[in-house]
């Protein structure tokens, strides 16, 4: 169920999303071409104009046709038309039987009139095949076939009327916010997966097939293995090739401009162009924009696709966290092998970004209080164990004066931190991430005065560079899982900790790379700069 389509109020031209159709155009028009330069000029003039006329004379062929009268279904009722596409007619209808309303789609009888009856059948078979693909799997981000059937050789299926839009038309103002967008995409990537775990490729993955529920907000996938294209510009060549230029991987962009065979395409086609169209759908929904240059025609889309010139950049449109842009980056890979192997790999990918740490919702004073007043204490702890040192203080004053920095940081996470149960895994990994640290230290302390009593000084010469190893060790775990580039504060606090057996003051060394740590932390990691 398309609703992006031409719709009958006429806000949008009955072209505007039929890339297909002009690519398909502008194909049939490269056919009549000699090979001479005039030859191509003209043929794309030809193009142009008829699509201007074509466009121009679009409501009153709407007018004056039958297509909008609906069919006379069994046990269906008060058919109201909602959508149509370049092949398919969208209703609204009653079901008699089960007291609901369903979505009708049927094949647009106006693109079969004047076509072969070979080219009938299989514009037919193409309609049944979207039917009876969509009814093999069940999946709740699935809008899920009801029946199949055919009156007066027109087939027809009805499904879940989707009471929403389509992500197309909720990302056409500026674009969606990146963490209702993921949850989108992420919700259609597993359901593609379970389409490709039953042995199906989708083949026209895209907003516009997206739609989107306007009471529960649940996204739903449509328009299984059937582009949106106009039957009466068909021709021979591109016959079985389907997809929006905008949308189509590259490999197929290439096999439609060499002009295939459809099973040729077919066989192209794969998990690896669907996850394509799967990251091309996440950009558009982001930026609220086409991957394709909007003012160029349909076959310099393909050529775009083909070449990989499109426009997926972080800086179009609303800016993309960078995390973000790596997993799109990733989905449209030039190289199939280079993307994700699977649609569940990258449902994966974008549950771990949407789960991450939002540490400006869960700790919105954290950041400054980082580099504000952690940074210092650390700082000045590490010049004061120096000095009780030099001035033969106590061992308790010195030992207190060691641990001082993680009372104020323990401090600062429960001034700074929000209450919610949102902020509960944030918290948990936090307290836990530090309060590890804390034990993991102060073991490290009680082993090594043991090992070395009576002699304080050589406790302290051991102490520090393993508090410097388990500070590397830390930060490696929270590479994983939080900001990448702790891995390198890590690989810092390695190095440090093998410098602090060989410099003569190590409390200082140390406290001076703690304080830069949490400067860095607080200005760097990205978790602090995405509310």
């Amino acid at each position: 169920m398309n609703e992006a389509d031409t719709r009958k109020d006429g806000t949008e031209s009955p072209l505007a999303d039929d890339e297909l159709a002009e690519f398909e155009r502008a194909m049939e028009s490269e056919r009549v071409n000699t090979g001479s330069d005039t030859a191509s000029i003209l043929s794309k003039e030809h193009g142009d104009a008829y699509r201007k006329i074509d466009l121009l004379a679009a409501p009153i062929r709407s007018a004056v046709s039958a297509v909008d009268e609906p069919p006379l279904l069994p046990h269906y009722e008060a058919l109201t038309e909602i959508g149509r596409g370049g092949m398919g007619i969208v209703y609204r209808a009653f079901n008699r039987k089960t007291q609901r309303h369903d979505a009708i789609k049927v094949v647009r009888r106006d693109c079969l009139a004047g076509m072969s009856s070979d080219t009938v059948k299989l514009m037919q078979l193409r309609f049944q095949q979207e039917s009876k693909l969509a009814a093999r799997v069940a999946h709740e981000h699935i809008v899920p076939i009801y029946e199949v059937g055919e009156i007066e050789d027109q087939p027809w299926f009805s499904m879940q009327l989707v009471e929403g839009e389509s992500l197309r038309a909720l990302a056409h103002e500026g674009g969606v916010a990146p963490e209702r967008a993921v949850r989108y995409v992420e919700a259609i990537a597993h359901a593609i997966d379970a389409v490709h775990r039953h042995g199906i490729i989708h083949g026209d993955i895209k907003p516009h097939n997206i739609l989107v529920e306007s009471e529960t907000d649940r996204p739903m996938i449509s328009d299984f293995g059937l582009a949106d294209f106009d039957a009466r510009y068909s021709s021979d060549v591109l016959r079985g090739v389907v997809g929006t230029p905008a949308y189509m991987a590259p490999e197929l962009a290439r096999a439609a401009l060499r002009g295939e065979s459809p099973d040729e395409f077919a066989a192209v086609r794969s998990v690896a162009s669907d996850i394509y169209s799967i990251g091309a759908t996440l950009w558009s929904a982001l930026t609220g924009c086409s991957p394709c240059n909007e003012r160029r025609d349909a076959r310099q889309h393909l050529a775009d696709v083909a070449n990989g010139n499109l426009e997926f950049k972080a800086d179009a449109g609303p800016t993309i966290p960078l995390a973000l842009s790596r997993i799109i980056a990733k989905c449209v890979a030039p190289d199939p092998a280079e993307r994700y192997s699977s649609a569940a790999d990258l449902a994966d990918d974008l549950s771990s970004w949407r789960c991450r740490p939002h540490w400006n919702q869960h700790f919105p004073g954290l950041r400054s209080l980082l580099w504000m007043v952690i940074a210092p204490v650390l700082l000045l702890s590490g010049i004061g164990v120096w000095w009780l040192l030099q001035t033969e203080a106590h061992e308790g004053w010195i030992w207190l004066l060691v641990f001082a920095g993680y009372g104020p940081l323990f401090a600062t996470f429960l001034a700074s931190g929000r209450v919610s149960r949102a902020g509960q895994q944030a918290r948990r990994e936090l307290w836990s991430i530090w309060t590890g640290h804390l034990i993991g230290t102060f073991v490290c302390m009680v082993a090594l005065r043991i090992l070395c009593h009576p002699d304080f000084g050589r406790t302290l010469e051991f102490f520090y560079p393993c508090w410097a190893a388990i500070s590397s060790l830390v930060f490696f775990a929270k590479s994983g899982n939080f900001w990448a580039f702790y891995r390198w504060i890590a690989v810092g606090w390695a190095i440090v900790a093998v410098l602090l057996t060989v410099i003569s003051y190590p409390p200082i060394t140390f406290s001076v790379f703690a304080a830069i740590t949490c400067v860095v932390i607080a200005k760097g990691d990205s978790a602090f700069l995405e509310e």
